[in-house]
C-alpha cells in the first residue's frame, strides 16, 4: 500500500496522505515522508508543495504504539526531521484541509506556510489526554496564535473548529465544501503567478527573520519530552490505557 504519494503536477508537488481509514502515520511513513521532500528539493521547476489527504480525515497523527519507552525516539525523530526540511524550504507549503486534523497531523498541516480548510475542518491536539504533548505545537503555535490560545489547545486538547480557527490565526482562508476545489485553485494559481525567483528569496529571508530559532527550540522541546516526560508514570498510563481502550488513572507522578 502506498501510503504517502507524490504527485507532479505542472508546477506544483503534491503529497498526499492515503493510508485508510484516518492516516494514522507509522515511523515508516514518516521516512517516507522526508524522502520525498529531499525528492522535491531537487526538482527546480516545483514552485509549491501541496499536502492533502485522500481519506475520510486529514490524519489522526502518529500511531500511538510508537509513542511507547522503546519506539519513541525514533518516532521523533524521523518525525521532526520532517519539519527541519520543511523549514529549509525556499518555495511554499500549503496543506489543504477538508476535515479532522488531529495531533501529529494538526502539526503537519499548520506548520505549512498557508492552510486552506473547509467549513468542515477541526484541528485539534489531544495528545495531553494520552499523557503528553505535541513538541512541535509547543514551539510553534505561540509563533502564530499567541501564548494563551497555544496553551489553551495543548492543555484541553479540544477541537478549534475552521471558523474559530480562521480567528485564532491558524488557517489562512475557508471556503465551502461544495466550492472548496475551486477555490483552493485559485489561491494557489496566485500564489505562483509571481517571479518564483523573487519568492524562494522572500521565503527564506521571512524564515531567517522569524523562525531562527524555531530547529533549536524543537529540539529542546523533543528533549524534555524523551528525558523528562517519558519518565512519568502517568505518561506510560495515558499510551496504555488508549491501547487498552479504557479511561487512565492518573496518579499525578
Amino acid at each position: 500500500m502506498n501510503s504517502i504519494q507524490l504527485n507532479k503536477i505542472s508546477e506544483f508537488a503534491k503529497i498526499t496522505l492515503s493510508k485508510p481509514p484516518l492516516n494514522i502515520l507509522d515511523v515508516e511513513d514518516l521516512e517516507k515522508f522526508s524522502k520525498i521532500l529531499d525528492e522535491i528539493k531537487k526538482e527546480t521547476a516545483i514552485k509549491a508543495i501541496i499536502i492533502e489527504s485522500d481519506q475520510k480525515i486529514f490524519s489522526a497523527g502518529i500511531d500511538v504504539r510508537d509513542h511507547s519507552k522503546e519506539n519513541v525516539s525514533r518516532m521523533l525523530n524521523s518525525f521532526h526531521k520532517i519539519f527541519f526540511k520543511m523549514f529549509e524550504l525556499e518555495i511554499p507549503t500549503i496543506s489543504l484541509v477538508k476535515s479532522g486534523c488531529i495531533g501529529g497531523g494538526c502539526e503537519l498541516a499548520l506548520f505549512c506556510d498557508f492552510v486552506l480548510a473547509s467549513e468542515e475542518a477541526y484541528f485539534s491536539q489531544p495528545e495531553i489526554k494520552l499523557g503528553c504533548y505535541p513538541p512541535v505545537s509547543l514551539v510553534y503555535f505561540p509563533y502564530i496564535t499567541g501564548n494563551k490560545r497555544s496553551l489553551e489547545m495543548i492543555l484541553t486538547g479540544n477541537k478549534v473548529f475552521a471558523q474559530e480557527a480562521l480567528k485564532y490565526g491558524l488557517v489562512n482562508q475557508i471556503f465551502p465544501g461544495n466550492e472548496f476545489d475551486l477555490k483552493t485553485k485559485e489561491f494557489l494559481k496566485s500564489l505562483v503567478s509571481n517571479s518564483p525567483s523573487v519568492i524562494k528569496t522572500t521565503i527564506k529571508a521571512y524564515k531567517k527573520l522569524h523562525y531562527s530559532e524555531l530547529i533549536e527550540k524543537i529540539k529542546f522541546s523533543e528533549k524534555i519530552y524523551l528525558e523528562e516526560l517519558m519518565q512519568l508514570e502517568d505518561a506510560q498510563e495515558g499510551i496504555k490505557s488508549f491501547l487498552e481502550k479504557r479511561q487512565p488513572v492518573w496518579t499525578g507522578r
